[in-house]
């Protein structure tokens, strides 16, 4: 027999013998309430049948007519709270009497079980610590898996035995995070909104899940397949470039450093996935103009850039010759700031005041630069090939390009022409004798 049962059978005075035999024992609880908590006794109790039997009961002719309702549910909310006491303090004193099995966070730093962004999770009679930001993580993972950006959200488990948190865990951090720390996880709120069902969260919140696939994708990916991506960005939109008649064309060296260029290019990159394989249409459609924007202007404001230098080391010699004494390999890495942060930073105060009436991902600033369209307007000078740099008087650094791969052998002179397409800019330095100096001027080598 249940506990449940006890519960009626103690509440009720429920005997074994009949209740509308002549031996019964008189009780003061009305022979009708017997029987149909009697009734409940027999059947397989769950959560909907009590309150399926409450909602029968009621209706029942025999408590309508004498208007006994009130007084059966107050037998019903009685059972109940013996109940729901009794289940409390067996639940407390599983919780006193059981150990911390893991009292540290997932970088092995020891927690306070008193702090605020603590929370203890009493589990399969075990106890583990975790700190709000780690379980905040685990549940963000848990609710953007994805495949091939399509959302797949997965159960929220417990690490370190791999099993799914129960329903009631779930609720109790929720209420931890909401009312005793400052966090917001927007996806575990939704997740609540939804009542922890993961088909209505997936069927309402597919977009939303769609971004954090992509934001995961570019920003959590391993190198190798950044680096990948990344290539073919810069590939479409050089294919771009050419299907529009543009002399523009992106060329990555391929020693450029590896971690420098997905650190350049990540933001960019976000923005063709988004172009891609946004969940909305017009956020696709938005997203690809604003692309092609900063990438146009990224390779105007320098279009050497992702190429090989060498940085020329001359030394002077006793005849007041100027020799190759050694090179060093740099690579072009000037690139324009993707963010403005200095127009976010002057409009700040005044930005809540009205609102410009541009598409979701447009900059206005960069659509707007005059140097911009001062490039595009004079393109034809920066897309001839095997051009090169044409020195100034006022200029502080002094270049002279050459071969990449058919370089002067150190010791001769370098006055020779070298015209190739894989051209690079050598800086020009000499040595005096004191030590290295840059060179001041653009003289001739002799």
């Amino acid at each position: 027999m249940t506990t449940y049962s006890l519960i009626i059978k103690n509440i009720m005075q429920i005997h074994e013998d009949n209740i509308f035999s002549y031996n019964c024992k008189t009780t003061n609880i009305d022979n009708i309430f017997k029987v149909l908590f009697g009734i409940i006794i027999t059947t397989d109790l769950t959560v909907n049948n009590k309150f399926k039997f409450l909602k029968d009961s009621l209706e029942n002719f025999l408590i309508k007519q004498t208007n006994k309702q009130n007084e059966f549910i107050d037998y019903f909310c009685k059972i109940q709270k013996t109940y729901n006491t009794l289940n409390k303090f067996i639940y407390s004193y599983k919780y006193k009497k059981s150990n911390i099995v893991v009292n540290t966070d997932m970088c092995l730093n020891e927690l306070n079980v008193n702090d605020k962004n603590t929370i203890c999770i009493f589990n399969n009679n075990s106890k583990y610590l975790f700190h709000i930001n780690d379980l905040i993580k685990i549940i963000n993972t848990s609710l953007t898996n994805s495949y091939l950006f399509f959302s797949e959200p997965k159960c929220i488990k417990n690490p370190y035995d791999n099993l799914p948190f129960n329903k009631s865990t779930l609720y109790n951090i929720y209420f931890h995070i909401r009312y005793k720390t400052n966090y917001y996880p927007e996806l575990f709120v939704k997740f609540f909104q939804c009542n922890f069902n993961l088909t209505l969260f997936k069927n309402k919140n597919e977009y939303i899940l769609r971004e954090y696939a992509i934001n995961n994708y570019v920003y959590k990916s391993p190198s190798n397949i950044l680096l990948k991506e990344i290539h073919n960005m810069i590939k479409y939109f050089n294919q771009y470039c050419k299907d529009c008649f543009l002399k523009c064309k992106i060329q990555i060296d391929k020693d450029f450093p590896s971690q420098k260029l997905i650190k350049i290019m990540q933001p960019y990159l976000l923005l063709f996935f988004i172009s891609q394989y946004a969940f909305l249409r017009r956020v696709r459609n938005e997203t690809m103009e604003f692309f092609k924007r900063c990438m146009l202007r990224f390779y105007y404001f320098n279009p050497s850039f992702g190429r090989k230098k060498y940085k020329i080391l001359i030394k002077t010699s006793s005849d007041l010759k100027k020799r190759v004494c050694g090179k060093i390999i740099e690579f072009d890495d000037k690139h324009i700031k993707f963010n403005n942060i200095e127009k976010q930073t002057n409009n700040f105060l005044k930005d809540h005041l009205t609102y410009e009436d541009t598409p979701l991902f447009y900059d206005t600033t960069i659509l707007r630069t005059t140097v911009y369209f001062n490039l595009i307007t004079n393109q034809n000078y920066l897309h001839e090939e095997n051009t090169n740099i044409d020195l100034s008087e006022n200029n502080d650094e002094t270049y002279v390009v050459i071969d990449n791969e058919n370089n002067s052998e150190w010791g001769e002179n370098i006055n020779e022409d070298t015209d190739d397409e894989d051209n690079a800019i050598y800086e020009e330095e000499y040595e005096s004798d004191n030590g290295t100096e840059e060179a001041e001027d653009d003289d001739s080598i002799s």
